[in-house]
């Protein structure tokens, strides 16, 4: 059964970068007909024409999509016993709770929380960086002026303000990801608890 929560939240997810997607794509259009204008190094380094900008979108958007759908709706949250965050989490990716590692320096025995924490965060940080090229798209389309914010883009390796925002963005909300589900355990362990003092007879 379909939890309704994550159907709504992976609707809302994929609409937003389905529009980001097409907004990219409109005003990249209206700004740069001939795509001499258009950052993407696959476009621009291998001459390739619009049937390839669109198929990139494409396949990122139907990539994207199915993160959304693993991350909201396909993936079962593991159970555990822990309340503390940390042995929580190592609880549900190495299975034991008392393991002393550093972060990538064992393989997890359970990969599903490492996807779903992967494409919960990455789903919702591309549509927000992505933002950043469509604003700077309405910037050249409408010639408006704003210094400031060129510069701040010349900073990134072929103005790729976009990629390493992204990159930012879904580590942060990577650790997001993991205090809801280290919430929602919790709310679990405590209805846990009242339904056993019930059963005990216990105020």
């Amino acid at each position: 059964m379909i939890n309704k929560a994550g159907k709504k939240n992976f609707i809302l997810v994929s609409g937003a970068n389905l529009i980001v997607a097409f907004l990219d794509l409109f005003l990249t259009y209206i700004g740069t007909p001939t795509l001499t204008l258009e950052g993407n190094p696959l476009i621009t380094e291998l001459s390739l024409g619009w049937p390839a900008l669109i198929g990139i979108n494409f396949i990122v958007s139907a990539g994207l999509i199915g993160m959304a759908y693993y991350a909201h709706i396909k993936y079962k949250p593991l159970e555990s016993n822990e309340r503390d965050v940390k042995r929580f989490v190592n609880d549900i990716t190495y299975g034991d709770p008392d393991i002393k590692s550093f972060a990538g320096a064992r393989w997890p025995k359970y990969w599903g929380p490492q996807m779903a924490c992967m494409c919960w965060a990455v789903t919702i940080a591309v549509p927000i960086a992505r933002m950043l090229i469509v604003i700077e798209w309405i910037m050249i389309d409408f010639r408006l002026y704003f210094p400031p914010y060129f510069r701040l883009v010349s900073l990134f390796p072929l103005g790729r303000i976009d990629f390493f925002t992204a990159v930012i963005l879904a580590w942060i909300f990577s650790f997001v990801w993991i205090n809801l589900e280290h919430r929602k355990n919790l709310e679990r362990l405590d209805a846990l608890e009242e339904t056993e003092k019930d059963e005990n007879g216990e105020i």
